[in-house]
Order: structure tokens, then sequence, then C-alpha cells
């Protein structure tokens, strides 16, 4: 999906300072998504500013990914490469395996009128960039 990409942490293994230097973008953020029941969800915002590099270290989920014209599905999983999300993309992770650890790199610090999370704002204010 436009607005996304997938990355893989230099030398293929998951060491914090090659993946910081991999991501392009400075990193004032990181916070680690844990214990979440396999029923329950994260996410389900969009960004006006933050990058987000999301990587599966122990576990999987699934990531819905919406840029207001289409949505795709894609699975993170332990071991495997990580998904840079850019601004303006609705995400939603869910389907979360027992003892699943996200870890989340972002590009901004902490500023919650820089979210959307109601999907209808969302979708109007996608539509007119």
């Amino acid at each position: 999906m436009k607005g996304c990409r997938w990355i893989q942490p230099l030398g293929g293994e998951f060491e914090t300072h090659s993946v910081l230097e991999s991501l392009g973008f400075e990193t004032p953020r990181i916070f680690w998504l844990t214990k979440i029941a396999t029923d329950q969800w994260r996410g389900r915002h969009a960004h006006r500013e933050s990058i987000l590099a999301t990587f599966a270290l122990v576990g999987s989920c699934r990531l819905t990914l919406d840029d207001a014209k289409q949505k795709q599905v894609v699975e993170l999983s332990e071991n495997g490469p990580g998904l840079i999300i850019r601004p303006w993309i609705w995400h939603d992770l869910y389907d979360f395996t027992p003892n699943t650890v996200v870890l989340v790199i972002a590009s901004t610090r902490y500023d919650e009128a820089e979210y959307i999370r109601d999907y209808e704002t969302f979708l109007r204010e996608a539509g007119k960039r």
C-alpha cells in the first residue's frame, strides 16, 4: 500500500542500533504493545504527522491498513520484517497470538492532537488531501 513499506533490519537480525539506523527518520518515542488478549485490538486510528515502524518481536498479529481509497491486510510476525506506516494511514492491529510483543518506533513525541481516532473524520480529512 502506498505510504507503507516493509523493512528488514540491517544484517537480517533485530539489533536496536541497526534498526534505528535503517528507518530514515528521527526516533523520539519507542513503546511496546504487550499482554494483549487474542480477542483485543490496538490502533484503530491514523496520524497526521507520525511515521511508525512496527515489529513483532514475539508472536504475530494482523494489521488492516487503509488509505481512504483501499484497504490491505498484512501480518507482522516474529523474525519477519517490520512495517513502516506513514501518516494518513488508518491502522488496526488485531488477531494477536498469545504473548505477542510488538515494538513501535515513532517519528514524533506523543501529541493527542495529531491522532485521528474517528474513522469518518479520517475519511473526510484524507479525502481532502
